[in-house]
């Protein structure tokens, strides 16, 4: 299967998906966004492949920032934000040939893969996840 991972490895959460794809047996392409940026095109994607609002898919501080943006549905205004700040969209997304989730909570990578680390599988703050 493939699958990309959109990292941030100073993030606990990224850190914990990208463990629990490599502990699933995946071997995930590995994009680190704050160094590559984020593109318009790949935003788009992210977005249409999720079918998420703007509201879910930016982290609080960027919603409170883009709030009339938004609300009026201005997709180039958010989507300039977010190329400018590459921190702004939430963290980690991964994709497979079965969607895109933003993997906060990390269950939400078991809607989008079929393999499973071995039980229990805890995250770095000893969360169990599976």
């Amino acid at each position: 299967m493939s699958v990309t991972i959109y990292h941030n490895p100073r993030c606990s959460k990224s850190r914990d998906a990208l463990r629990f794809l490599n502990d699933s047996g995946l071997k995930p392409t590995i994009v680190l966004y704050l160094d590559a940026g984020w593109t318009a095109e790949i935003l788009v994607s992210l977005k249409q492949s999720t079918d998420l609002g703007w509201e879910k898919m930016l982290r609080a501080d960027a919603t409170r920032e883009l709030i009339t943006a938004i609300a009026n549905s201005d997709n180039k205004k958010i989507i300039d934000y977010v190329v400018k700040n590459p921190v702004a969209l939430e963290r980690p997304f991964v994709t497979t040939a079965k969607g895109t989730r933003p993997c906060r909570p990390l269950t939400a990578l078991l809607e989008i893969i079929d393999e499973r680390p071995r039980s229990p599988w805890l995250t770095e703050k000893g969360e169990e996840i599976i």
